[in-house]
């Protein structure tokens, strides 16, 4: 009886590419997309006998054959880079006189920067502005403890029969309440929302929870404080 080889190899052999066209798509999905604005940090080089750190914006962005990138120039503004290559989690960019190789791993990129002075280590992260400095931190809300009073008068006496009433017959318009911490005045950022609240609460020792709005203090809750 003859065997025909031909039809017994066929099935593993099919077998074997369709195994490796799954890990080869397995292998793209998972390769990390470096779009986004990423903040490159590096040593200044115009700077080096007293150090300092030199921030740029490299934003890269995916259109339908690739990707796109700027970065921004000396005057501040987004200038398309004339080279940028992706591969795999790898990018290579030249921007002016600047060569840049830099590997990506999550919301990080590392790597160097040949430039015609010297070759340098370069570090980036991912944001969503534009700031050089990074993104904004979060907003830090806090609760304080003081005096309710006026912002110039400041608080009743000591031994003021009625001080709401003392600090109410100051105020002219709602901007007069203040926190007085450390016989410091904090003036509110927006006192007309809790009016009522800081009329009733004149020249008590209050809890205020909320944040700073330059030099103000955004009231979010405001209530007497129990101890």
């Amino acid at each position: 009886m003859r065997i025909d080889l031909r039809n017994c190899l066929a099935p593993a052999v099919l077998g074997v590419v369709l195994g490796l066209a799954v890990v080869s798509g397995q292998a793209a999905a998972q390769t990390p997309d470096p779009s986004g604005t990423w903040n490159l940090e590096t040593r200044n080089l115009a700077e080096r006998a007293t150090g300092g750190v030199r921030n740029v914006l490299l934003r890269i962005e995916r259109g339908g054959d690739g990707y796109g990138a700027e970065m921004t120039s000396p005057r501040n503004t987004f200038l398309d880079v004339q080279e940028f290559r992706y591969e795999e989690d790898t990018i290579t960019l030249r921007f002016g006189a600047y060569l840049y190789t830099l590997t990506l791993e999550d919301d990080r990129l590392a790597g160097t920067m040949i430039s015609p002075v010297d070759t340098v280590a370069v570090s980036g992260r991912r944001q969503e502005g534009t700031m050089y400095a990074g993104d904004a931190p979060p907003e830090y809300v806090a609760t304080r403890t003081g005096m309710l009073g006026h912002r110039i008068h400041l608080l009743p006496p000591e031994g003021e029969a009625d001080p709401g009433s003392w600090v109410r017959s100051r105020i002219g318009a709602v901007e007069d309440f203040a926190l007085i911490l450390r016989g410091i005045p904090v003036s509110f950022a927006n006192p007309e929302a809790f009016e009522a609240e800081l009329a009733a609460l004149a020249g008590r020792r209050v809890r205020v929870t909320g944040a700073w709005v330059g030099e103000r203090y955004r009231i979010d809750e405001i209530e007497a404080d129990s101890q």
